[in-house]
């Protein structure tokens, strides 16, 4: 993520332009840590913007699926 969109992703949750322009200082000093960030938007009295779960633990709802060969292939008995 660079400055750039992390100012964006701000200034739509509603932050305003003196509490970025803290989050983004914070942030050129110590990284962009979405976590970091989060924590810093709860303690002035925002929601947090970014989420952190890891979605990678959930099992879809497909099963296997079976690839067909794209061309027909004639067996010779």
């Amino acid at each position: 993520m660079t400055f750039k969109s992390l100012e964006f992703a701000l200034e739509l949750s509603g932050v305003t332009p003196k509490d970025i322009e803290r989050i983004l200082s914070m942030s050129k000093k110590n990284g962009i840590f979405c976590e970091a960030i989060d924590a810093e938007l709860v303690k002035m009295g925002y929601d947090e913007i970014f989420d952190t779960e890891d979605y990678s633990a959930d099992d879809d709802d497909f099963g296997h699926i079976e690839k067909f060969p794209c061309k027909h292939k004639f067996l010779e008995d």
